[in-house]
């Protein structure tokens, strides 16, 4: 605020530090935030919605039960993240990679999977389109093997 007009005047490039303080159910609103750091930070029920986020970086971070729609994840990597029981629902995930991932009781409905990899992974129970993919590939397997 200008002391003598009372109009908000927006201060560019400026450094601010928030620290042991509570916001909750606070409203950000046209903030560039572009290169700030969060930690031990509690984003429980937050809403994110047109928000710019390339090149971001999660790490050691619980996305437990969320709700990713509508969102474009190109060349983007989940190492060691947990996700149980979040949803992902029209996004784009092109060159996406997923290490170590647990991926249980998981399902992939109206995808794309065109040039997907699957390599080193536990497939037990794995079904595609209602056929069994392990007993797929050993019946696969005993014919390559002539038995």
């Amino acid at each position: 605020m200008s002391d003598t007009s009372g109009i908000f005047e927006p201060g560019f490039d400026k450094k601010v530090e928030i620290s042991y303080d509570s916001l909750p159910n606070s409203s950000f609103e046209d903030v560039n935030l572009g290169g700030a750091k969060f930690s031990n930070v509690n984003l429980k029920e937050s809403i994110f919605e047109d928000v710019n986020m390339d090149e971001v970086v999660f790490d050691n971070t619980s996305m437990q039960s969320g709700k990713f729609t509508d969102m474009y994840m190109i060349n983007s990597k989940f190492l060691g993240v947990n996700i149980s029981n979040s949803r992902f629902g029209c996004s784009i995930m092109n060159n996406v990679e997923f290490k170590n991932p647990d991926l249980k009781n998981s399902q992939f409905i109206h995808c794309d999977l065109s040039g997907v990899e699957i390599s080193d992974c536990k497939i037990d129970g794995l079904k595609i389109n209602g056929v069994d993919i392990q007993k797929l590939l050993e019946q696969h397997e005993k014919e390559i093997q002539g038995i």
